[in-house]
């Protein structure tokens, strides 16, 4: 089985967050769910939603920090790719056997230093994808079972109306 999994984040740096947000939703129709900064990494971002990932796009706050020292060497452009992984102390542990550099801080997610992967920095994160599925009460139970079975997906990622 694959290490990797769909793609669910792409982070990009740019030099004027807002300019960027407004760009994104002409082009592409989409909106801007959430902002927040990030004194510890220094930049400030927006998270765009697609589908079953988003955007983030990146402005650096801190010229000394990863974010804006990737902005002074390359310039505007993608910084991030972010896969779904479903079993993320496993692939650090067999990356990490392998001799790829690592930093995983949780069990949830993992970062694969862009030196092992010719300059693309690779985000491992928990699978985070919800399903919904309208279904009738009496087959309820069954149809859930299966549903999450098929995706693998745990319960609390299902989502199931009537």
């Amino acid at each position: 089985m694959a290490m990797l999994g769909d793609i669910v984040e792409l982070s990009v740096v740019v030099n004027d967050l807002d300019a960027a947000a407004a760009r994104f939703t002409k082009l592409f129709g989409l909106r801007v769910h959430r902002r927040d900064t990030s004194e510890r990494f220094g930049f400030k971002n927006a998270i765009l939603p697609t589908g079953i990932g988003h955007i983030e796009l990146m402005e650096p706050t801190d010229s000394t920090k990863a974010v804006g020292k990737f902005l002074a060497r390359n310039g505007e452009g993608v910084y991030l790719v972010g896969f779904e992984c479903r079993d993320i102390p496993g692939a650090v542990k067999k990356l990490r056997a392998d001799g790829v550099k690592v930093d995983s801080p949780r069990d949830d997610i993992a970062w694969v230093h862009p030196r092992e992967t010719h300059g693309l920095f690779v985000e491992l994160r928990r699978c985070h994808r919800r399903a919904v599925y309208a279904v009738a009460p009496r087959l309820r139970a069954d149809v859930e079972n299966r549903i999450a079975d098929a995706c693998g997906l745990a319960e609390e990622d299902l989502i199931v109306s009537d």
